[in-house]
């Protein structure tokens, strides 16, 4: 009898023999011959024989499997019966130890990745095979021959198995560190362990590649790894994309156009990466609608200087009034200025606007700038004429701030308006000189007020002139369209004279000696108020009750009841939303043949920066969905730039601090803090 036999094939007559025992000697197996006992994906090496000794399983320690209930220590011995043999069969996979009995082969099998330890024995009466397991069994099977080659053979597979399970296992552990990490929201952590888990897998394989069953078995767990592993890495990108898609977002509304470009384009590249990758989800079709959208606002992003900038041009061109004029054309100067540092040093193009028509506009925006800020010096210094004193000196002071100003620009940008800014730095030196020496005395018993253009309509405490020209208290009203309307009886001297020391040609007025002069510039008249007729019209009207500080402090619910006693106050009719199901706070209706339907969004001071240019953009759609006639924002804070010039070029009706203020003191609405103050 052969003890251990190589096996070059799958077919060696070892494998094949069976049945019972000859004339002499033994059969090897009673049911089926070993071969029938491979799998598919495993190789056969080695087959080692015996006739009646068969094999002994010992257990080592407390553990226990489900065909041996021994206790530590004690052997369970399979042998054959008198006709038959016992054998092992060495394959790439496991040690299959089969033994022959006439009422039923029974088999026993140790997986090559169980095996901690082979070794072999020597007795009296030949050698042994022992295999130790790591579940705490010790499997001895006696043999006459040389074992040496099937004991390395073992050795060496068991350690190829040991290896590439520890890859398989720290693969495992890697997908679960990306599950984990995306429900963090951490996606460059989740591809980070992805790609950790593909490289523990690929080692894997490089690990098990000598033994071909080994390599099936990688191959196999590592198949179940992959759909998981593609999924975790497609919502990854995913969420990476939304992450850079939302970062650009707020660097859009902040005015950060290239670095809300460099989001999108980070965006839509996780967008493509996630497309590449072989997953079910998210869904294709679900990534490309993301991706379109993103393109969408891409290309809102890219026209979107430009149209900035063209609407503060826009602005500027039809202001009704000099300071806003001012104020339009800086916007737009800076505006300019941004536009051409785009793309600065980029062989591609990004943002809509070409750059030579960019530099023509820019010329031109800073000429109107100088222009505007020059008309601003003049009609200050042309209202001077036989003005008071201290008058005097406040006009040439704002004169100043003006050329300067205008200077500053066409210094750099302008250098041709320099001649007109120099003629008018002349001018406003001889009024200068023209002022008495004892300026400061003057000054210490006239207090003078010079109102900004954008003032001029104001009737505030410091002293604005529109309502302080009638001789009657004049009556704020807030039109449908949500501006304001002012009636006045007739025009006054402001000292209540008969007017006899008007100056039509000079628009200039006398004061008592101890006035405060009023200078009111706002393109229509240039009278010089005494501070007598200011006080009787601030008598009139009761004084100012309401400040923007007030304003700021009034708290959500307290607000929305405010804008709807303001408007209820100057004749309309209101409706507030108490559960919140309208996208308005109030309804306000103005009565009439037909009546007009605003509705009301409030905004109180503690939430103006939670409103974003999202917000204003879904407005034209609730406006029409629900049939009103316009929308009104009223505001306790001042809005950010970008979300106020989406509702500029909006068309919605802005009731911002300062006007809610002038409106709230002009129609004697009571301030709530003032009201709970006094009970």
């Amino acid at each position: 009898m052969q003890h251990v036999i190589e096996v070059d094939d799958g077919d060696a007559q070892v494998l094949t023999e069976s049945g019972s025992a000859r004339l002499i000697g033994r059969g090897l197996l009673a049911d089926r011959p070993l071969a029938t006992y491979v799998e598919p994906a495993e190789t056969p090496a080695y087959v080692v024989r015996n006739k009646k000794r068969g094999v002994t399983i010992e257990r080592t320690d407390d553990a226990r499997t489900a065909d041996e209930g021994t206790e530590v220590g004690t052997e369970t011995a399979l042998t054959p019966d008198s006709d038959h043999s016992a054998a092992v069969l060495v394959t790439d996979v496991r040690v299959l130890f089969a033994i022959g009995r006439a009422d039923g082969d029974r088999t026993r099998s140790v997986s090559l990745s169980e095996v901690i330890d082979a070794r072999t024995e020597d007795g009296l009466l030949g050698g042994a095979l022992i295999l130790d397991t790591v579940d705490g069994r010790r499997v001895r099977f006696p043999s006459r021959g040389d074992l040496s080659e099937v004991r390395e053979y073992v050795d060496t597979a068991a350690g190829v198995w040991a290896r590439a399970g520890r890859h398989l296992d720290t693969a495992e552990e890697a997908l679960e560190t990306a599950r984990t990490a995306f429900e963090a929201d951490d996606g460059n952590a989740a591809l980070s362990a992805v790609d950790d888990s593909r490289a523990a897998l690929e080692r894997a394989r490089e690990a098990a590649a000598s033994l071909s069953g080994a390599s099936a078995a990688v191959s196999e767990r590592a198949e179940a790894f992959r759909s998981q592993l593609a999924e975790w890495e497609r919502r990854a990108h995913v969420k990476l994309a939304e992450q850079a898609y939302e970062r650009g977002h707020g660097r859009h509304e902040d005015g950060e156009y290239e670095a809300a470009f460099d989001c999108f384009d980070r965006a839509d590249e996780r967008y493509a990466a996630a497309l590449v990758v072989d997953a079910e989800r998210p869904s294709d079709d679900l990534v490309k609608g993301r991706r379109k959208a993103l393109a969408a606002e891409r290309d809102d992003l890219s026209r979107a200087p430009l149209k900035r900038a063209e609407h503060a041009v826009e602005m500027a061109s039809d202001a009704d009034d000099l300071e806003t004029e001012v104020e339009w054309w800086e916007r737009a100067l800076e505006r300019y200025e941004t536009m051409r540092s785009l793309d600065w040093g980029r062989d591609e193009q990004r943002f809509a606007g070409d750059r030579d028509a960019v530099h023509t506009q820019l010329a031109t925006v800073a000429e109107r700038l100088v222009e505007t800020q020059c008309d601003r010096a003049r009609r200050t210094l042309d209202a001077t004429a036989d003005a008071p004193q201290a008058a005097t000196a406040a006009a040439v002071d704002r004169a100043a701030s003006a050329l300067d100003e205008a200077r500053e620009v066409a210094r750099e940008r302008v250098p041709s308006a320099l001649e007109t800014v120099d003629e008018l730095q002349a001018r406003l030196a001889d009024c200068r000189s023209a002022q008495p020496e004892d300026t400061e005395a003057t000054s210490a018993r006239e207090t003078v007020f010079v109102a900004s253009d954008a003032e001029a309509n104001d009737a505030t405490a410091t002293g604005s002139a529109t309502d302080v020209t009638s001789d009657e208290p004049t009556t704020g009203d807030i039109s449908p369209d949500g501006t304001e309307t002012a009636t006045s009886e007739s025009r006054s001297p402001p000292d209540g004279s008969d007017g006899a020391a008007t100056d039509a040609e000079s628009g200039s007025m006398e004061a008592d000696d101890q006035g405060d002069w009023v200078f009111v510039d706002d393109g229509t008249d240039g009278d010089w108020l005494s501070a007598a007729r200011l006080a009787e019209t601030q008598a009139d009207t009761g004084g100012a009750e309401w400040t923007v500080d007030d304003l700021s402090a009034v708290e959500s619910g307290q607000f929305r009841e405010l804008v709807a006693d303001l408007f209820e106050a100057t004749g309309w009719e209101t409706e507030t939303n108490d559960d919140g199901v309208s996208e308005f706070d109030v309804r306000a209706t103005a009565p009439g043949p037909v009546p007009f339907v605003a509705g009301i969004v409030t905004v109180p001071a503690n939430q103006t920066e939670a409103v974003d240019t999202t917000t204003v953009e879904r407005l034209p759609a609730v406006e029409r969905r629900t049939g009103l006639d316009a929308v009104v924002i009223a505001v306790g804070a001042h809005l950010r730039d970008p979300v106020r010039d989406r509702l500029d070029g909006g068309g919605f009706h802005v009731l911002d601090p300062a006007t809610l203020v002038d409106k709230l003191d002009r129609n004697e609405v009571s301030n709530p803090r003032s009201d709970s103050a006094e009970s």
